[in-house]
């Protein structure tokens, strides 16, 4: 454990993980300076939290004046062509991330997941499993609780499932958990990063420091992802939900098969589509290269209940089911949505954030019908004109009712954006909560009963 007492460190960003770490690091004895840019009612109160603590803290902006420490925190949401972050790299100050910090003071083991899309529901299977076999762990990281805050709750003998971001992945120095997982690696947060290369090579420091005795996960079916597995000095384990990779874990008639033995039937899963094969085939190989018995995984399997805006299904009417992935910021998103799905009405669109979104074509089929909605409707439009036919909507209750009557029995409306959600939404949790509200107006509209998961 590194020793923080009466070190000098800047904490840059007062968010949840930045309120976290200046809290923990008073409790080590460092001296801390919080520096925010914003200021808001919650900002305040955990800046009065903070200064009772000991610590100082600016809001309002960041004086690039006098950055003077011996260690920055810095939030994942400021990149690194930030200002601030320029003037402390000229320093010569270390910069770090609360997953960084969290790992040097942790006394617990971390087993880590990363990708572009699945990350959460991937990293919440693994905490139930792990709970399940009887090992004291927390869900956290980037899926929204605090590492630090998980490290202080889990000592010696339990395991952390963490779900780290490329951002959180970045500032990462000693990082080593005994167990990786790479689900995907496909363009996002490019304009974060600045090219996908970089954003590429943020992934791959999460194998960076893992040794002989640990274990690295790749998707089988991800050529970026089996590119970093070469330069892995781990055991390398690959996993497939569509093949059974050599020396790995994956899918054969049905069932998910590790060094010969079943693990558990796909149909147990209560997940939809392939992608939900993939993050419990994912999860379990993890758990199971950490030690964890078949029995544990297949019990949490099934009493699994998915996450909100996640392929959640909201209804099923008429044979048809209503999935919400309001979670799918990206078109590879999307594609991982679809998979194993049939006759998919989509709704689709939103802000595309500068990424190109013609990778949606490739959902034909499933996809038999799109609904184009937001900011990039015209250009959803003109990606699916030639291919299937496309219903362009001013607003989700307009799009559901759209999606409804296109729908067929048997298939599914599903809600996967492709695309971020703050044009028309403060939120992707406030879209996927539009789309399950007027889903049950529209099925009650018609008289039909609702059934679902939720």
């Amino acid at each position: 454990m590194t020793d923080f007492d009466d070190l000098d460190v800047l904490v840059v960003g007062l968010g949840i993980s930045g309120y976290s770490a200046a809290m923990a690091l008073r409790r080590l004895g460092a001296r801390v300076t919080v520096t925010e840019s914003s200021s808001s009612l919650e900002i305040e109160e955990r800046a009065e939290q903070l200064r009772a603590a000991g610590a100082r803290v600016d809001l309002g902006g960041h004086d690039l004046a006098s950055l003077d420490a011996g260690l920055a925190v810095v939030s994942p949401g400021i990149p690194p062509s930030a200002p601030i972050v320029r003037r402390l790299t000229e320093r010569g100050v270390e910069i770090v991330s609360e997953v960084e910090l969290a790992f040097r003071i942790a006394r617990c083991d971390f087993l880590a997941v990363t990708g572009t899309n699945g990350k959460t529901t991937t990293t919440s299977l693994l905490a139930a499993i792990l709970e399940e076999a009887g090992v004291e762990t927390r869900a956290a990281g980037n899926i929204g609780y605090p590492l630090i805050d998980a490290v202080a709750e889990v000592g010696e003998g339990g395991a952390l499932a963490v779900e780290v971001s490329s951002f959180q992945l970045a500032a990462t120095q000693t990082f080593r958990p005994r167990v990786a997982v790479m689900l995907n690696v496909a363009e996002d947060h490019t304009d974060w990063h600045g090219s996908f290369e970089d954003y590429a090579a943020a992934k791959a420091r999460i194998v960076a420091n893992q040794t002989p005795e640990d274990f690295f996960l790749p998707n089988h079916e991800d050529p970026v992802a089996m590119k970093i597995s070469a330069t892995a000095r781990s055991r390398v384990v690959p996993f497939s939900a569509v093949s059974m990779p050599p020396e790995g874990i994956g899918v054969s008639d049905g069932s998910v098969y590790y060094e010969g033995a079943s693990i558990f039937d796909t149909d147990d899963l209560p997940l939809p589509g392939a992608a939900g094969i993939e993050d419990a085939t994912a999860a379990a190989g993890a758990a199971l290269c950490y030690g964890i018995d078949a029995r544990s995984i297949r019990r949490a399997l099934r009493s699994f209940r998915p996450l909100s805006h996640r392929l959640e299904v909201v209804a099923r009417a008429a044979g048809v089911t209503y999935i919400d992935d309001s979670k799918a910021t990206n078109p590879h998103a999307t594609l991982s949505a679809v998979r194993g799905l049939t006759a998919v009405v989509l709704i689709a669109g939103g802000r595309s954030k500068g990424i190109d979104l013609s990778a949606l074509a490739a959902t034909v089929p499933p996809v038999t019908s799109v609904i184009a909605i937001g900011e990039a409707r015209d250009e959803v439009r003109v990606i699916f004109a030639e291919r299937v036919p496309v219903d362009v909507c001013d607003s989700m209750d307009e799009a559901v009712g759209r999606a409804i009557a296109r729908s067929v029995p048997g298939g599914s409306v599903l809600l996967s954006p492709g695309c971020a959600s703050l044009d028309m939404y403060d939120s992707y949790k406030a879209r996927g909560e539009d789309f399950a509200r007027s889903v049950r107006k529209h099925l009650e509209a018609r008289g039909e009963g609702i059934g679902g998961d939720s």
